[in-house]
């Protein structure tokens, strides 16, 4: 039988303070144990929550040893482990805390590592196009969407000889796409998805276009040059379009000007115009890209090309997604829930005329400017309640009561007819807890001038 305190907490998710999550990634012994994850036989559905609940029991054990060996099995079960763990009380025994926070904290770094790697794809044979997207969706988590029909393209499904062997994502799906004969489209109406249309004529292959980093891909779509005729000052723009893993949501790009170099077929230095200046490009919508405009000085007009542009950008990427369930309504008052550094605090909630309110507060441990005032995404977050009967009722609207550098206070409104107990019903909060901020690195190569 569990312990009582075990069998007291509902299981979502808990996390370590900041300080705890640094000292639990930094654990020698759990970071060995998670090597171990790709050995070991993966579960999921009931068999993992049975197993994680057998390991939280062990946790207690009256041997150190095998209290030892279950925090490094949970972690070796890796991230999927974390919506199954217990949130710790004042009932929870010291050492079993300290040990969950510790797993939580090696497994939310885990789960940050794993979302900002490239995935890995492996294709081999003669298959189908629609065989070989659903094969990379699978072994990468990126989903596509078929945009032909809308263009008035013909839906044909061509056979594929491929072979790519542990490829990262980007570089893999252009070698697909142009044995397909297919690319992609930027403005698709799904965030989570990439749109892929029959290519024309004048498109030409992908492969060899771009710049491949982590996540990331970049290729040169426009040169602008310009002159000032009061002043007889040249300036060139180089445009870029900057793709992502649409298994991930980057919010914002940054890319420092000092940070870009750029030379031209000679070797000779191409200047940077406004070199101490910073570019900013939010991602906002539903768009599968964004446009990173690079200014540069202009040339002599005896270079043709740009032999090399290179940059190093910062993305602020949403980490893993978590919930945050509250119960008792009527009587809820400042409680707070956190989950891999960020607090959700439901301050109360309340009936206000004939709609019912929850005020809360998101709290982020480090939000990388990411609750600037134009970063919407915070406002499309998922919240909603859930009647007695398990039947999910969405909010009618919100409102932005505080704004802060890593706080942000928001009050969502529910329209319940006939309801005037909120006994029974549970307020759902979901936001990532993690935002986290990666370098991208990259070099456009042979950019031909106007």
């Amino acid at each position: 039988m569990l312990p009582t305190w075990v069998m007291a907490v509902s299981l979502v998710v808990g996390q370590a303070a900041p300080a705890e999550q640094a000292e639990a990634a930094a654990s020698a012994p759990l970071r060995a144990a998670s090597a171990a994850q790709g050995a070991e036989e993966k579960l999921s559905g009931a068999a993992l929550q049975a197993k994680v609940k057998g390991l939280i029991q062990q946790l207690d054990s009256n041997q150190q040893a095998r209290r030892e060996a279950a925090e490094k099995e949970l972690v070796a079960l890796g991230p999927d482990v974390l919506p199954l763990l217990p949130t710790v009380n004042a009932r929870t025994p010291a050492e079993v805390r300290n040990r969950i926070l510790r797993v939580r904290g090696a497994l939310m770094q885990l789960a940050i590592e794993a979302s900002t790697r490239p995935a890995q794809v492996n294709l081999s044979g003669e298959m189908k196009l629609s065989e070989a997207l659903a094969k990379i969706s699978e072994q990468t988590g990126n989903r596509f969407i078929d945009y032909r029909q809308r263009f008035g393209q013909e839906r044909t499904d061509p056979t594929v000889k491929i072979e790519i062997v542990n490829k990262p994502f980007w570089e893999a799906l252009d070698t697909l796409l142009d044995a397909a004969g297919m690319t992609i489209y930027n403005y698709d109406e799904d965030a989570t998805a990439l749109a892929y249309t029959a290519r024309d004529a004048m498109t030409g292959n992908r492969v060899g276009k771009a710049a491949y980093s982590g996540l990331f891909r970049l290729e040169p779509t426009r040169v602008d040059a310009s002159r000032d005729l009061r002043t007889g000052t040249h300036s060139l723009r180089v445009t870029a379009d900057v793709a992502w893993e649409p298994r991930v949501r980057p919010i914002v790009l940054e890319q420092p000007l000092a940070e870009v170099t750029a030379v031209d077929e000679a070797g000779n230095a191409i200047e940077v115009d406004g070199s101490e200046g910073n570019l900013e490009v939010p991602v906002e919508g539903t768009n599968a890209a964004v446009e990173l405009e690079i200014p540069l000085m202009a040339p002599e007009r005896s270079v043709k090309r740009i032999a090399s542009l290179k940059g190093k950008l910062s993305a602020v990427v949403l980490g893993r997604t978590e919930e945050f369930e509250f119960d008792n309504l009527e009587t809820a008052k400042n409680v707070e829930q956190e989950r891999g550094g960020v607090v959700v605090t439901l301050e109360r909630f309340r009936r206000n005329g004939e709609i019912f309110e929850g005020e809360i507060r998101v709290r982020f441990d480090k939000a990388a400017n990411a609750l600037e005032s134009h970063r919407g995404w915070i406002y499309n977050n998922e919240c909603y309640l859930v009647d007695p009967q398990g039947r999910k009722i969405e909010n009618a609207g919100l409102e932005a009561s505080l704004l802060a550098v890593n706080e942000v206070g928001l009050i969502y409104r529910f329209d319940v007819p006939d309801v005037q107990s909120m006994k029974g019903y549970r307020f759902v909060y979901a936001t990532p807890a993690a935002i986290i901020k990666t370098p991208v690195e990259f070099e456009l190569k042979d950019i031909d001038l106007p």
